[in-house]
């Protein structure tokens, strides 16, 4: 990862924490000049990812693929490799539409005829790139605010396929009330597909352990399995077993 992209990623997830950065703050967080600092929060808001105000930058509306992509990259790849034992050659698989399922995209390489579904525009174009690769993009509304097909033609669309396997991320995670979506659009979609798939897993990193958010989802708790970036047996997960089948 160049430098350049791992202080972007460093500004986003402090903006995501606290809803505000100043430009000196960064700067002597960072240990660059504050000249740096203003020409990456240019950078970010060029992409939707923030907001720039007078002396810093806050949190933008947009949850989009492309801010989702640079947040927490290390620890999505740590759950999501933790998937790739359970992808089929052959089959009908669903990805949603979420950031941390790009990574198991490059675990299909050896695929044979393998249908997979999407709501992403984005994956869809990396899985027809991919032989051995049946891609299938589903229909809806594109939701500006996630880049996901959403909607009732989407729901629409599922009522044809039943899968063999479905493979999501989440914005967060109760261990209350299970998976969670920024949007009750997006969690409607996961609803369905995880109603019409044989066994479901979920990839969620540590940054998504306990965040709340609108929509929420119920994967059935005897066919679905969580993956994380942690060991499973450390204490923050000991809540959520009780939802899964498994804990990697």
């Amino acid at each position: 990862m160049s430098l350049a992209l791992t202080r972007h990623q460093q500004i986003i997830e402090a903006v995501r924490e606290d809803g505000s950065v100043s430009v000196s703050e960064i700067a002597r967080k960072l240990g660059v000049s504050e000249m740096t600092v203003r020409r990456d929060l240019a950078e970010l808001q060029s992409q939707g990812l923030v907001n720039r105000v007078h002396g810093g930058a806050v949190a933008s509306a947009s949850i989009s693929f492309g801010a989702r992509l640079v947040a927490n990259a290390p620890e999505k790849a740590a759950a999501a490799e933790k998937l790739a034992q359970f992808l089929p050659a052959q089959g009908t698989i669903y990805l949603d539409g979420s950031t941390t399922m790009l990574h198991l995209v490059s675990s299909l390489k050896h695929a044979q005829g393998l249908q997979v579904t999407t709501n992403n525009v984005e994956t869809f174009r990396r899985l027809s790139a991919m032989p051995g690769i049946e891609p299938l993009l589903i229909g809806g509304r594109l939701d500006r605010r996630t880049d996901n097909l959403v909607g009732a033609l989407a729901s629409r669309s599922l009522l044809s396929i039943a899968f063999d396997a479905a493979f999501f991320s989440c914005y967060g995670i109760s261990a209350e009330h299970g998976p969670m979506e920024a949007t009750v659009e997006d969690a409607e979609i996961k609803d369905m597909v995880a109603s019409r798939s044989a066994a479901v897993y979920l990839a969620a990193d540590t940054n998504k352990l306990g965040v709340i958010a609108a929509g929420v989802w119920n994967p059935e708790r005897g066919k679905s399995t969580l993956a994380t970036d942690i060991d499973p047996q450390d204490k923050r997960l000991a809540p959520f077993k009780k939802r899964f089948v498994s804990v990697l």
